[in-house]
């Protein structure tokens, strides 16, 4: 299904009002469960599924709406709010549906009503889940037709449903931007970004390469571009070539004036039992962006007021199964940010690995001369394995827009005092990167800066994985 509409209403979303207001639409449609969920089909007596209900979930963090739905929104939101959304099936049966739940709950408990695009892609087919467009052996299509797309629980369900054996394909028109929670799953091997184009044909959202449908593989390279026989265009960036001759039209015009600052934290916990997540995200923010994170989530929205208790209360009841979490910042103070928390269980140890895009309207704006500052805090707070740093062409806001960004550039990298002391500080301070010894003298960690030449970017690449591999093969040693 891939027509939503999101009802932000004043009065808690019982189940008695969910009932009331599909009464309102139709006596005859019917609520059912879904198994092992807290979901809720809306039938009709043919017991043809129309549309879908997620519960209710309390707005502990109003910026979230803003940054997925848009500041109009925001700014009309009641106080206290609830979002409840509704996920229907994308012909006029379905829309009506949607449309008039959303309305009816508006109605009883006062509030606003949010609809995303018609999501007519002539794609839809009858599939067992109500976020699937269609499915193959080896590929589930979600259509979504929203501005900004973040990653749902309606994704994060069809994503553990499909046991990682199937790939995730999320398609989109052109206008939609990807959050930075979505943009990190479709870049990786079990996710995709199909974008349709004004002329009805279908490309890859990262690298632009045009996508044709296999009712096998669900979206692919057309075999020309597979094999390899369609020549090369280089954007902008020494030695970084796109085998795309047919590059969807504006996907390798110039990248965003905006500056993204992304990071990657590693920190190790020894003391499993006086665990207590979330301060290495709050350091990360405190100095990268300013305002601490506003709310946190399993999924997008990200709606929960931000509470490390409460966080680290979620990730141990779903110990030791690897658990991920989203944060992002209030949006109204400081610079935008969003990130995610992925927290794995070794024996007594517990690895916390927080990644954060950062967003800045210029260059001039980006705190890029904070990164010294932010590796002795989070050396000195013990919450420093490694980190790494780059910068990219992109949005102030964070979100990704289908087009070509050029490669990230490197700028540094750091161990914390538990890695350089297993390194050792006469080798670490010999590769192939200049090394600066922060934080307390009998502790400090190591920060590698990585200086860019504009004309050539790869070579800052080289440049810091040859550090890194420099560091790795030490501490084997």
């Amino acid at each position: 299904m891939s027509y939503d509409a999101v009802a932000l209403v004043a009065g808690e979303p019982a189940l008695e009002a969910v009932a009331r207001a599909l009464g309102d639409v139709d006596p005859g449609l019917w609520l059912h469960g879904y198994e092992g969920t807290s979901l809720l089909r809306v039938c009709d007596a043919e017991e043809r599924l129309l549309a879908t209900l997620e519960p209710g979930r309390s707005v502990g963090s109003p910026g979230e709406v803003g940054r997925l739905l848009g500041a109009e929104v925001q700014a009309q939101l009641p106080a206290p709010c609830w979002w409840v959304e509704v996920r229907a099936r994308p012909d006029r049966a379905g829309r009506e549906v949607a449309h008039r739940i959303a309305d009816g709950l508006v109605l009883r408990l006062g509030g606003l009503v949010w609809t995303s695009g018609g999501a007519d892609f002539g794609l839809w087919e009858d599939t067992s889940h109500p976020a699937v467009e269609r499915a193959t052996p080896h590929a589930v299509l979600v259509a979504q037709d929203r501005e900004v797309v973040p990653f749902s629980s309606w994704l994060g369900d069809v994503v553990a449903t499909g046991g990682g054996r199937r790939r995730l394909q999320v398609l989109t028109p052109a206008t939609s931007r990807l959050t930075y929670g979505l943009w990190t799953f479709v870049t990786g091997p079990l996710g995709l970004w199909v974008v349709r184009g004004a002329d009805g044909g279908h490309y890859d959202g990262v690298t632009g390469l045009p996508l044709t449908w296999d009712d096998q593989q669900g979206f692919v390279l057309r075999p020309e571009e597979a094999d390899g026989s369609g020549g090369t265009v280089t954007p902008p960036g020494e030695g970084v070539g796109i085998r795309a001759p047919e590059a969807a039209p504006g996907f390798l015009d110039a990248a965003p004036t905006g500056v993204q600052l992304a990071l990657n934290l590693s920190v190790v916990h020894e003391d499993r039992d006086g665990l207590l997540l979330g301060r290495a995200a709050e350091v990360l923010a405190e100095y990268a962006a300013g305002p601490p994170p506003a709310g946190w989530g399993r999924h997008e929205p990200a709606l929960i007021p931000w509470d490390r208790e409460l966080l680290t209360r979620s990730v141990r009841h779903r110990a030791p199964r690897a658990a991920l979490s989203y944060f992002s910042g209030p949006g109204d103070t400081g610079h935008p940010y969003s990130g995610q928390i992925r927290v794995t269980w070794s024996g007594d140890r517990v690895r916390e690995e927080v990644s954060m895009l950062v967003g800045f309207g210029s260059q001039r704006e980006a705190r890029l001369r904070a990164l010294p500052e932010l590796v002795t805090a989070l050396a000195g707070e013990r919450l420093l394995d490694t980190l790494w740093a780059r910068r990219f062409a992109g949005r102030g806001d964070t979100t990704h827009e289908p087009r070509w960004r050029g490669p990230g550039v490197p700028l540094g990298l750091a161990i914390g005092p538990e890695r350089l002391s297993l390194v050792g500080r006469e080798r670490a301070e010999a590769g192939p990167l200049r090394c600066t010894l922060l934080g307390e003298e009998g502790s400090p960690a190591a920060w590698y800066p990585v200086v860019a030449d504009p004309e050539k970017p790869m070579r800052a690449v080289e440049a810091a994985r040859a550090q890194w591999h420099y560091l790795a093969s030490s501490a084997r040693g």
